[in-house]
């Protein structure tokens, strides 16, 4: 194949293939060098006044080039320092090195990883730089990286690039290890025992969600993969266990949007002996350690306002939400003929299986959440959308459930946990009944979880937050937060 037919990107390629050749040819083999490094470039720059005139070796990624006739300067990064330190080239320093300079200007490109011997001074600019007098390439780049990376779908399928050209990107996932860090330290700090959960199930549930199946080939069976870690955790409790939580993933066959991936990691953690209220203070006591911690202060940024996440989180009943974000009295529309007409009315879009509850958390959905933006408390939630939730023992009708609403979002759920195994099994064979009728995310039946609760669990609090939450504090869209979300084949 003739140049002429060659796009920019194979001919760079082949360029650069070939300049590792040459490097190899002399003895550098771009692609089995062990690096050598004193220090990271941060603490070089740091520790530069203490040791200036010293001979350092240090190692990074070139993220700039610019030859003056004798003379190459490097910006070269790693981890430590995105802004980078000057490496400076000279002819006459390295006559007498394994590569002199000319290798340098011939072989040695922008995206490659080298490793330099050098003298740590003052550049004429008064710059702190490495005067380099041996250096060695580490590992050969192929492609060089482009200026900007401007098409969303590129950014995400080559995450890599985005990380490397942007190092604020980084610092999204370095923020979200901090997340999901601290979440971590707060509950060993209360004794909470860390546990894993089954990823395949032959019944899921947990939550209301259009699961994943696949076929185990051992076995010769298929199975789902878990949306939840809910009913195995609170088997540990079955078990004799009083404090348990899982930091995991949860697989969801569900939609995308801004707030929704069909692979993400959630957090859910039980307590055996431990009451509703109790449950809440210690959640929201959690959070705000979460949040301080990962972006050192409890006041954060929404848009054009600071929203204080300090204070003491108001705590509404269901109804009560709805009437003051919406001023609606969901309560009068007691059937599900009627929450259809009321749709109808706000034009909401709902499928004919769709049950009573099923329309009421639409309702809810589209004209109160959206307009909650400071912290509050959701409680009380109906029975009818709540099947693994206790009944509140004040109103039979309501439940003992919670969900943090914030910035318009779902950002945590939380229960009294159902231990009434006759009760379970009720609303287990609703939610079934639904599902026989089309609705794919209302809960199976789990007869070997009924069992469990036959064997008798104490009273048990529950509670549980996904990356959703870190999302939404950062204001970005689930995927910005993801490293590396799932996506279509390219074609």
């Amino acid at each position: 194949m003739s140049n002429s037919t060659l796009t920019a990107i194979e001919v760079e390629r082949n360029n650069r293939i070939a300049k590792a050749k040459l490097l190899q040819d002399k003895g550098n083999n771009p692609y089995i060098e062990q690096v050598k490094r004193d220090m990271t470039l941060q603490e070089l720059s740091q520790k530069f006044e203490s040791i200036r005139g010293n001979i350092v070796t240090v190692a990074g990624y070139i993220k700039a080039i610019r030859l003056s006739g004798k003379i190459g300067f490097t910006t070269v990064e790693d981890d430590s320092l995105p802004d980078g330190f000057q490496f400076i080239f000279k002819s006459d320093l390295l006559e007498e090195a394994h590569l002199n300079f000319h290798d340098f200007k011939e072989l040695v490109d922008r995206g490659d990883y080298i490793q330099v011997t050098g003298i740590l001074d003052l550049s004429q600019r008064g710059e702190p730089s490495v005067f380099v007098s041996e250096y060695r390439v580490l590992t050969k780049s192929l492609r060089s990286l482009p200026e900007q990376l401007d098409d969303i779908e590129i950014k995400y399928r080559k995450r890599y690039v985005d990380m490397k050209l942007h190092p604020e990107v980084r610092e999204i996932f370095r923020m979200k290890s901090k997340f999901w860090q601290y979440t971590r330290e707060f509950m060993l700090k209360y004794d909470f025992l860390e546990l894993q959960a089954p990823t395949l199930e032959h019944t899921t549930g947990g939550a209301e969600a259009k699961p994943f199946s696949t076929h185990h080939n051992a076995l010769d069976e298929d199975f789902y993969l878990r949306i939840s870690s809910e009913l195995f955790l609170k088997r540990y409790i079955a078990g004799g266990f009083e404090k348990v939580f899982d930091i995991d993933k949860n697989y969801r066959n569900e939609g995308i949007d801004d707030e929704h991936l069909q692979e993400y990691i959630q957090f859910e953690f039980y307590w055996a002996y431990s009451e509703f209220e109790q449950m809440l203070n210690f959640s929201e006591d959690l959070i705000k350690y979460v949040i301080s911690n990962t972006f050192n202060t409890l006041e954060l940024k929404y848009q054009d306002r600071i929203i204080d996440w300090s204070t003491n989180w108001p705590r509404l009943s269901y109804y009560e939400f709805i009437e003051k974000f919406a001023g609606i009295s969901l309560q009068e529309y007691d059937t599900v003929e009627k929450l259809k007409s009321l749709a109808d009315k706000l034009n909401l879009k709902y499928n004919k299986t769709d049950g009573y509850g099923r329309m009421l958390d639409l309702i809810y959905k589209k004209t109160a959440r959206p307009k909650c933006i400071e912290p509050v408390w959701l409680i009380d939630h109906p029975v009818s959308i709540s099947p693994l939730a206790k009944r509140n023992p004040h109103n039979l009708e309501s439940t003992l459930r919670s969900q943090l609403i914030a910035y318009g979002s779902e950002l945590t759920n939380g229960f009294a946990e159902l231990n009434d195994p006759v009760d379970q099994l009720a609303r287990f064979e609703e939610q079934q009944s639904l599902r026989d009728q089309g609705d794919d995310e209302a809960m199976m039946i789990d007869t070997d979880f009924v069992e469990a609760l036959e064997y008798g669990i104490p009273p048990t609090c529950g509670f549980a937050y996904s990356e959703r939450l870190f999302s939404v504090l950062m204001q970005k869209p689930i995927r910005e937060t993801t490293a590396f979300p799932l996506m279509k084949r390219e074609k």
